[in-house]
């Protein structure tokens, strides 16, 4: 990539969620690192609004949307093993919006990248898996249908597959949907255009070899006009919530494999997963992908 990444940010995506194992506090703490580190002193930190009902409309089904709305605690709303209440559906919604915003910063850009979202387990009708919008999708059909683009490539590499994403996509030409994965985990899997599930306790040198070998047969035949990069830090092996056993190296080497693959085509990049026994490992290991994103690994 040529042009200096655009960073997404909002003070406003810090959700209060107690000791609930999602570490929401790694929004605030990884801003911090890149606003102490000189190296990203040249870049914009763009502040986002909140996505409309009408643009989580182009994914998500209304009655869903109107429980979000609502803060109504139905079945539809109950999966996503979250609390709900005004300030946590706003911080989704934020999130979303920020997404977004790196989705068109991309296109302007080459590279954009939001410090939240990737919640990719929110189904069309229903949350699910610490996920009440999923953004990626939102992002790539308001964009599809601004005509800003046709088709859309997603490569998630969380450890827990993209089930709402797979979903959402499963009868699209238009957007191919990668993942790869620890197979025996959560969530059931659902079929994508490329899923590829790993053993657990799978090492780097497994780990880099399926990745390099997939995105080279992608790249071989399907033409995207942008990367949709969930980048979850979960393959680490010390998360609490991955079975895999990729080193701090190997996730350099994996962002910087994605990263060069589609270097000539416009890519953002969300966090997704991190659960780390050490919630610093899980910062340090964002920090590390947005190193890879600013050329600077």
């Amino acid at each position: 990539m040529s042009a200096l990444p655009i960073f997404i940010y909002s003070e406003n995506y810090n959700m209060d969620l107690g000791e609930h194992v999602f570490p929401s506090v790694k929004y605030r703490v990884i801003r911090e690192a890149l606003r102490k580190d000189e190296r990203f002193q040249s870049h914009k930190f763009l502040e986002p609004l909140m996505l409309s009902y009408e643009e989580a409309g182009t994914v998500h089904h209304k009655a869903y949307l109107e429980d979000l709305k609502q803060l109504n605690f139905s079945k539809r709303v109950y999966r996503s093993e979250l609390p709900l209440n005004r300030m946590i559906v706003d911080a989704f919604f934020l999130g979303a919006g920020g997404t977004l915003l790196a989705a068109e910063m991309a296109l302007q850009h080459r590279l954009g990248m939001n410090l939240a979202g990737g919640f990719h387990h929110a189904f069309a009708d229903h949350a699910e898996g610490f996920c009440y919008l999923n953004d990626v999708a939102i992002a790539i059909r308001v964009l599809q249908k601004q005509k800003k683009i046709r088709k859309a490539l997603i490569i998630d590499l969380d450890v827990h597959q993209g089930n709402g994403t797979a979903r959402i996509f499963r009868h699209s030409r238009s957007v191919y949907t990668f993942s790869l994965h620890e197979e025996k985990n959560y969530p059931p899997k659902e079929k994508g255009s490329l899923n590829v599930g790993l053993q657990s306790g799978a090492t780097d040198e497994e780990y880099l070899g399926v990745l390099s070998h997939s995105l080279k047969q992608i790249r071989s035949k399907f033409k995207p006009d942008l990367v949709a990069y969930v980048a979850g830090v979960d393959p680490y092996e010390n998360d609490r919530l991955g079975g895999l056993s990729v080193t701090r190296e190997g996730m350099a080497q994996r962002d910087i494999m994605v990263r060069d693959t589609f270097s000539d085509v416009p890519m953002f990049a969300v966090l997704a997963g991190g659960y780390a026994i050490n919630t610093q490992d899980t910062v340090d290991l964002h920090v590390q992908t947005c190193e890879v994103m600013a050329g600077f690994r």
